[in-house]
């Protein structure tokens, strides 16, 4: 045998030693699974007698609130120095702990709805000089208990401090720091749903915004020591917020796969009605099974929305729905694991849920799922709005082709209808005179003064043709001067003085154009030939000025230019209404202008032909004036 096997033993064997006293000089850590009670339910019989760990005072007094005193039986410790403790899964709904008569821990005062111990485990200290060594200490835990509230006893672990210390912590941090996370999940998730429904208005983004707070409130009850209002209103409170928070939810997951009808709507409906009810009568005549019922019925929805998801991922393989059926697998299983384990079955009272965890889960996956939703629908609001850019781009390409074709049309037609006016005015202006002046040649009985007359006649017509198509800006003491220039020769010639009356600073009229020019220009010529043939005057009198015009619509403000011709001649022989056809020219030729036009005339003292020109033009435009004829028989004035 070699020499190394002997001391490979040794060292095995004084390894084993060590260990074992390692293990044996371990405090140990035991479990009370039983206890001396004395129960006070209210309005019942008090009772005492030994019950089994954990003692649910709402299976032992459904209905009914009440106090206990709870006997725990400690076992001896020798004097070792370590600290020792007692970790309380669950216990309340207040509770005190006494050793030795001394209080050692509470929390809340006993019979104060406000404060509920169950909502966080317990852990107390128990000083080394209240336990014994050679006898068992008993440890007092008076309760006291509200109906429907889950109070009464879990079983209770006794121990060293540093074994069950960490135990407490770590179900503490599961319990309220779960809370904490799955609260913050929700406000961060409800917000952002909020928002995007804020945007676009969209269901799917409203419930979630929705259940978000219920949800807050349920989960967040956890880490409230002292509640705001008293029990059981504050109880059917929250768990009233827990049904619609499920509601709620089943709504949006059945959304997000595009299948929030009218049957999806009533049954939503039909079970808040039946939600409410059983919330009612259980917090309001203290009958926790009508909760533990409401529990139940949540699943039915909360398992429907699953199956209907399931079979929309199979079949039509839509993203949302295999999404929804990954993120809900967790919760629904959480929920039946806490229903089963926890509200059903009494042993597991004071075990841990697994809801809030698993609920933070499917809060985080569907944000997730919300904003992708989301970016999706920017992105193809984005593809569309480019798609409808391109088409607005493409139509104005289309536009500006077919206004360049309208504008070349424009123009070509407004060449076409001036040719026509030209053609038109020379054929009705000079071809008239010129047709008289044939006519008079014809008959060979005019003398030459009538022939000179008429050749002038058709003369200027043909320069007020050719005037009226210079340009004068809507100038109108312009276009007085050039007819000044054409007539004041043929005016002096017969004697005659023009007293010019013209304002220096006449407004622009914008509708002045060739066609206005020229049946102004006809109308004075109209009248200067008038006083040249009939009414034997040595002087004329022209002006022109601006005074207001008459209103044609509310705050009408265009400018009215008053032209007045008036002689010092012989006046007309009738009224100035019954004139020749020279006044009825001039009159058809102003109302083809939109323009006034009022002659008026005395006897021995000269006639006075004065038109009101208005800002814009008529409308409608009467057939031309009938030409002069070749040799007026009468005086025209």
């Amino acid at each position: 045998m070699p020499r190394e096997a002997p001391l490979r033993v040794l060292w095995i064997a004084v390894l084993w030693v060590l260990l074992c006293g390692t293990v044996q000089a371990q405090p140990e850590v035991g479990t009370i699974a039983q206890a001396h009670a004395y129960l006070e339910p209210d309005g019942a019989e008090p009772w005492a007698g030994l019950v089994a760990l954990p003692h649910l005072w709402d299976k032992a007094y459904p209905g009914k609130s009440g106090r206990a005193r709870y006997l725990l039986t400690l076992p001896p410790v020798p004097s070792d120095g370590i600290l020792r403790g007692v970790y309380f899964p669950r216990v309340g709904n207040q509770v005190e702990v006494f050793v030795g008569g001394d209080l050692i821990a509470h929390r809340g005062v006993l019979g104060d709805g406000r404060t509920d111990a169950t909502k966080a485990p317990l852990w107390v200290p128990v000083p080394a000089r209240l336990l014994s060594q050679s006898v068992p200490t008993v440890l007092e835990v008076r309760v006291a208990v509200q109906a429907v509230r889950w109070g009464g006893l879990a079983a209770p672990r006794f121990g060293p401090e540093a074994v069950l210390q960490p135990q407490y912590r770590e179900r503490y941090v599961w319990r309220q720091w779960g809370a904490v996370a799955v609260v913050f999940a929700l406000a961060l998730t409800g917000v952002i749903a909020a928002g995007l429904w804020h945007l676009n208005r969209e269901p799917v983004y409203g419930y979630f915004a929705l259940c978000a707070p219920f949800g807050m409130l349920r989960f967040g009850d956890r880490l409230w020591s002292t509640s705001p209002l008293g029990w059981p209103v504050w109880g059917g409170i929250v768990a009233f917020s827990l049904a619609v928070h499920v509601l709620l939810l089943v709504r949006f997951s059945l959304a997000l796969i595009g299948l929030d009808g009218l049957g999806a709507r009533r049954a939503f409906w039909v079970l808040l009605l039946a939600e409410t009810l059983l919330v009612s009568a259980a917090f309001g005549l203290f009958q926790p099974e009508y909760w533990t019922a409401a529990l139940g019925l949540l699943f039915v929805p909360a398992v429907g929305a699953y199956v209907i998801a399931a079979r929309e991922a199979i079949v039509a393989r839509k993203p949302e729905a295999i999404a929804f059926c990954i993120a809900s697998f967790v919760p629904i299983g959480a929920g039946l694991y806490d229903f089963l384990e926890i509200r059903i079955a009494t042993e597991s009272v004071g075990r841990s849920s697994y809801l809030p965890l698993a609920t933070m889960l499917f809060v985080l996956l569907m944000g997730w799922l919300i904003l992708d939703r989301y970016a999706r629908q920017v992105r193809a609001y984005q593809a569309l709005s480019n798609s409808l850019d391109e088409k607005v781009r493409q139509r104005e390409r289309e536009l500006e082709v077919s206004y360049a074709l309208l504008q070349q049309e424009h123009e070509q037609h407004a060449a076409l209808q001036e040719r026509q006016r030209i053609m038109r005015d020379i054929h009705d202006g000079v071809g008239s005179q010129l047709v008289g002046l044939l006519s008079l040649i014809g008959k060979g009985r005019s003398s030459r003064a009538a022939l000179r007359e008429h050749a002038h006649a058709a003369l200027d017509e043909l320069r007020m043709a050719v005037d009226a198509m210079q340009p004068v800006d809507g100038d109108l003491a312009t276009v007085l001067a050039t007819l000044r220039y054409r007539l004041q020769p043929r005016l002096a010639a017969s004697g005659i003085s023009v007293d010019w009356q013209v304002d220096e600073e006449l407004p622009t009229l914008d509708s002045l154009t060739p066609h206005r020019v020229l049946q102004i220009q006809r109308i004075l010529l109209e009248a200067f030939t008038n006083v040249l043939r009939h009414a034997q005057a040595t002087r004329v009198r022209v002006s022109a000025r601006q005074q207001p015009g008459p209103a044609r619509q509310p705050d009408d403000e265009s400018p009215c230019l008053v032209l007045e011709i008036a002689d010092n001649g012989i006046g007309m022989p009738g009224p100035a209404a019954a004139g020749g056809q020279g006044l009825a020219n001039m009159r058809a030729r102003a109302q083809a202008i939109g323009a006034q036009l009022d002659v008026t005339s005395v006897p021995g003292q000269g006639t006075c032909v004065r038109i009101a020109l208005l800002g814009e033009p008529a409308p409608a435009m009467p057939a031309t004036p009938a030409p002069a004829p070749a040799a007026p028989a009468a005086p025209s004035m």
